[in-house]
C-alpha cells in the first residue's frame, strides 16, 4: 500500500506541488485574490515556452542548454528589428524566430552529423548567441520608444479569468505540443529514439533528421516565448535572467519535476507546464510569507534535488530486479517473512 502510494505521489508530482502550494497560500497575505493568480499564470510564460523546448530535447535523450539563449535571442532580435530597423511587431517576430530556428538546426547537425555531445554544443552555441546579442544591443537595453499598443493587448485581463492573451497563446502551443507528442507517429518516434536509439533504427527511424527537428523546434519555441515576454515587458536585455534565478536552470528543474527521464524515452510536456506553474505558486507563496529571494532559490533547489534522488533509487532497485522472475521474487519475500 506505501509502495503504491509512494508511486502515485511521484507520478503526479508536478500536481501534487501546485496543490501544496496552493495551499500554502492561507499562510500568506491576500494570497487568494484575482490579481495574484493573474500574476502567477503571467510569471510561467517564459519558463513555460523554454520547458517545452527543453522537454522534446531530453525526450529524445538529448539536452538542449540553449534554451534560454534562445529565448533572449528572440526577445533582442524581436526588439531590435523593431525600434532600429522599423519593422511592424509580425515581420520582427517573424525573423527572430526564424534566426533561432537556424541555430536549432545548427545544433541538431553538430550532434547528429558531427557527432558532438548535445551538453558540449549546445554549451557551445549559448555561449556564441550571447555574444551576438551583446554586440547587436551594444550591451545596452532595447525599449520600443513608446509603442505599447502591442503590449496593451498582450497584457490586456481577461474578465473574468484571471488570463492574458499572452497566457492564451502560451496554452495553445502547450496543449498542442503535448497532443502532437502523446497521439501522433512524430511524437512516438522521439519516445523511441529517446528510449532506444538501435530499436529506432531498426524500425527505420531516421533518427538525425528528428534530432535536427527536435533542436530547431526548440529554438523557435523559445524565441516565441522570448519574443512575447519581451513585447509584453516593453524592452529586452541581451543578458536576461543572469541577476535572478537562470531561466535555464527554472526550465531544467520543471521538465525534471515534471517526470521526464534525464535519460530520454519518458515525459510530458503537459506536466513540465504544470511543474512550471507549480514553482511559479511556490515563489509567490514564498514571497508573501518571508518576502526573502534566497529562500526561493533554496526551495527549488532542495525540491529539484529531491526529485533527482528518488529517481536515481528507483533506478537503482529496479536495475536490480531485471532478470528476477516475479514469483519467484515474491516467494522469496515471503521466506524472509516467515523468517523474520
Amino acid at each position: 500500500m506505501k509502495t503504491k502510494l509512494l508511486k502515485s505521489l511521484n507520478q503526479y508530482r508536478a500536481y501534487v506541488l501546485v496543490v501544496v502550494m496552493f495551499a500554502c497560500g492561507v499562510f500568506g497575505k491576500n494570497f487568494y485574490t484575482a490579481y495574484n493568480i493573474k500574476a502567477i499564470l503571467d510569471s510561467t510564460l517564459l519558463y513555460a515556452f523554454l520547458g517545452v523546448g527543453f522537454t522534446l530535447c531530453m525526450v529524445a535523450g538529448h539536452m538542449d542548454l540553449s534554451v534560454a539563449a534562445m529565448a533572449n535571442l528572440g526577445a533582442v532580435l524581436t526588439m531590435g528589428f523593431h525600434t532600429f530597423s522599423g519593422m511592424s511587431w509580425g515581420p520582427a517576430m517573424i525573423l527572430a524566430i526564424l534566426a533561432a530556428t537556424l541555430a536549432g538546426v545548427i545544433n541538431g547537425v553538430m550532434i547528429s552529423k558531427a557527432k558532438i555531445h548535445s551538453f558540449i554544443a549546445t554549451l557551445g552555441m549559448q555561449f556564441v548567441l550571447k555574444g551576438v546579442m551583446y554586440i547587436y544591443s551594444k550591451g545596452a537595453e532595447i525599449s520600443d520608444k513608446g509603442d505599447f499598443g502591442f503590449a496593451d493587448i498582450l497584457n490586456k485581463w481577461l474578465k473574468p479569468l484571471p488570463i492574458t492573451p499572452k497566457i492564451l497563446i502560451m496554452l495553445v502551443i502547450v496543449i498542442v505540443v503535448a497532443v502532437l507528442m502523446r497521439n501522433t507517429r512524430f511524437g512516438r518516434n522521439i519516445y523511441m529514439i529517446g528510449g532506444n536509439a538501435e530499436t529506432a533504427w531498426l524500425a527505420g527511424i531516421k533518427s538525425s533528421r528528428y534530432t535536427i527537428l527536435i533542436f530547431a523546434f526548440s529554438g523557435a519555441c523559445c524565441a516565441l516565448g522570448g519574443a512575447l515576454f519581451a513585447i509584453a515587458q516593453s524592452s529586452a536585455l541581451p543578458n536576461m535572467g543572469e541577476k535572478g534565478i537562470s531561466p535555464l536552470l527554472v526550465a531544467l528543474a520543471a521538465t525534471i519535476i515534471g517526470g521526464t527521464d534525464t535519460n530520454g524515452g519518458r515525459g510530458s510536456v503537459w506536466n513540465t507546464f504544470v511543474a512550471v506553474l507549480g514553482l511559479m505558486v511556490m515563489s509567490f507563496v514564498l514571497s508573501n510569507i518571508f518576502g526573502k529571494f534566497e529562500v526561493q532559490i533554496l526551495a527549488n533547489g532542495l525540491i529539484l534535488a529531491i526529485c533527482v534522488f528518488y529517481e536515481t533509487i528507483t533506478a537503482y532497485y529496479n536495475n536490480k530486479k531485471i532478470g528476477i522472475r516475479q514469483p519467484l521474487l515474491e516467494q522469496r519475500q515471503k521466506e524472509l517473512e516467515s523468517a523474520q
